[in-house]
């Protein structure tokens, strides 16, 4: 039997989910990776872990900042995270679920994700790709921003 591919006794994909917040911030993306990867593999990530030692790489500069603590685009963090790091992450309000189809991939992915966004070179582009923007809203959430404007 491939013990990579093998989930649990009935050979299902982990499914964790958590209430989504008002605010689904690059915080509570990289918390809740934490604790699922924590809860699966027995440890944190030691480079990572507690978030609190990784923080000031986020909130030393003002894009970093406006990542750790504003609002992410889900929609793109659904489609970057499965595309770029095997990260399936799903959106099914009133939830956000994480989806694992294979534990060493979704290890591989959180571990490249980390490193990606502490990497000088790379995580700026990560943050243009993963904030909150008009550019990366969905048309509904367009629209709940114009009624915000006229009122």
């Amino acid at each position: 039997m491939n013990k990579e591919k093998k989930m649990n006794n009935i050979n299902k994909p982990l499914v964790h989910k958590i209430k989504q917040p008002d605010t689904f911030s690059g915080k509570t993306l990289l918390g809740f990776l934490q604790s699922v990867f924590k809860e699966i593999t027995g440890n944190y990530l030691t480079s990572a872990y507690p978030l609190s030692i990784i923080e000031p790489y986020f909130t030393s500069d003002e894009q970093g900042e406006s990542f750790w603590s504003n609002a992410l685009a889900i929609n793109v963090l659904e489609i970057r995270l499965k595309d770029n790091y095997n990260i399936h992450l799903i959106q099914k309000s009133p939830y956000i679920l994480l989806v694992i189809e294979d534990i060493d991939s979704f290890k591989t992915g959180v571990i490249k994700l980390f490193n990606d966004l502490l990497d000088p070179d790379k995580k700026y582009l990560i943050y243009r790709d993963f904030i909150k923007t008009y550019r990366n809203m969905t048309p509904i959430e367009k629209i709940e921003f114009f009624k915000k404007k006229t009122v």
